[in-house]
């Protein structure tokens, strides 16, 4: 902590109008630099020094009284002080600014006035404004996606040490986005940010470790970067951790550290994660209780849209052996798992409309879904639309061709809707 006697030197001084100690302190404040952080204190000293003309207190203050930080929000303050900061070439400020036109913070929303604030605070070296040219350009907020120009500035602010930047840049170098692909680049990049523990950037590094790109395969160094990010609570690592340790890869099977891994993950909830722990009691089913939470974290996974998990429930359900056995259980997860793309699902709900199993028995609907299932190259499907094809009549196949149009369609529509929530971005 600062001695007291110079925290009452600076508070002196700065009282008297100095405004390097109002800076200072204010500063020091913003930051618990040596004294406890007081975020009002901060926008009063920065205020201070605003009045007397400051241009970097202009810009705080004016970030400030945009964000109500330390000090209550108001917009018009807040553009009065950026403005005139800005004027001043206050970099600072100039990116705040953007900031404003790109949320409507103040003003009118209008992403090419931010995209001008932001190209001319870059261009004072802002790193933070390079970042988000790279944002817009690499999301298409202005109408364009640019991936060309947005690797551009990811790779400026990433030099710059921008940890976002790092982790796109990254990503970009990996994926083949905007440049062609150099995993030895995208590794580097990982390893910039994971240094300054950057927790994806260390799950990305340790999926590189893991499948020897841009790196020689190590398992060991997987596991060093996944544990690294697990323990910062990014449920990607543990996840992975889990499946590592679950199959033995290159570190030795250890079920017991693949459970509480699995477990961390689901509790995010994840719903790959407790479709793994599904597995792992249906596997020791014959336990006690096992089958039990085995479907337990099934339907969470199913109940998360998951198609495997699903699918698994409709299995179970139908089970003979199964003490649980629900044949309308069982058609209800195969339908869901089925409308989201699940070939194995798909024609199992085949199956459950041709014997009425859980459904009332309709040929037409039973044809229709083993087309699906064999068009997804189901081979079982195939043979069994054909077989069912003999046993109907030509109104049943003419029924069954205009039900398959209308399928593909709702699943077309199901699976555009269900884009990101089930597919996992390497990010």
């Amino acid at each position: 902590m600062v001695e007291s006697t110079e925290v009452t030197f600076l508070i002196g001084k700065a009282e008297t109008g100095d405004v390097s100690a109002q800076l200072t302190l204010a500063d020091m404040y913003e930051n618990g630099y040596g004294i406890a952080k007081d975020m009002g204190l901060a926008a009063q000293w920065y205020l201070e020094a605003a009045n007397q003309g400051s241009v970097p207190a202009q810009a705080s203050i004016g970030s400030k009284y945009l964000n109500g930080d330390g000090i209550e929000k108001n917009y018009d303050k807040a553009m009065y002080w950026l403005r005139l900061a800005a004027g001043r070439n206050s970099a600072n400020a100039i990116a705040e600014m953007g900031w404003s036109f790109q949320q409507g913070l103040g003003v009118n929303k209008d992403i090419h006035k931010a995209i001008q604030c932001y190209e001319k605070a870059a261009k004072l070296d802002h790193v933070s404004s390079k970042f988000n040219l790279g944002y817009i350009y690499e999301n298409g907020l202005s109408g364009i996606i640019d991936h060309v120009t947005a690797f551009k500035f990811y790779l400026d602010a990433a030099i710059d040490g921008h940890l976002k930047a790092q982790l796109n840049i990254g990503l970009m170098y990996e994926n083949g986005v905007g440049h062609e692909i150099d995993l030895i680049q995208a590794a580097e990049w990982y390893r910039k940010a994971a240094d300054r523990n950057y927790t994806k950037a260390q799950f990305n590094l340790g999926r590189m470790y893991e499948h020897g790109k841009g790196v020689p395969k190590d398992y060991a160094e997987a596991v060093k970067w996944y544990e690294q990010a697990a323990d910062h609570g990014y449920y990607r690592a543990q996840y992975n951790l889990g499946l590592l340790y679950m199959n033995g890869n290159g570190i030795g099977q250890n079920m017991t550290l693949a459970v509480s891994y699995l477990l961390k993950a689901s509790a995010k909830p994840y719903a790959k994660a407790s479709y793994q722990l599904g597995k792992i009691y249906l596997v020791n089913i014959n336990e006690k209780g096992a089958i039990h939470d085995s479907i337990d974290y099934f339907l969470e996974a199913a109940e998360l849209n998951y198609p495997p998990a699903q699918y698994q429930l409709g299995k179970i359900f139908m089970d003979d052996s199964c003490e649980e056995k629900d044949c309308e259980q069982s058609y209800h997860w195969f339908y869901k798992s089925a409308f989201l793309g699940h070939q194995p699902a798909q024609f199992k709900l085949g199956l459950s409309y041709k014997d009425g199993i859980g459904v009332e028995k309709d040929l037409s609907l039973a044809y229709a879904w083993f087309k699906i299932a064999g068009e997804n190259n189901h081979k079982s499907a195939v043979k069994a639309c054909k077989a069912l094809e003999i046993l109907m009549s030509n109104d049943e196949i003419n029924n069954a061709k205009q039900l398959l149009v209308k399928l593909r369609i709702e699943i077309k529509k199901i699976l555009l809707s269900e884009s990101g929530g089930l597919n996992d971005k390497i990010y």
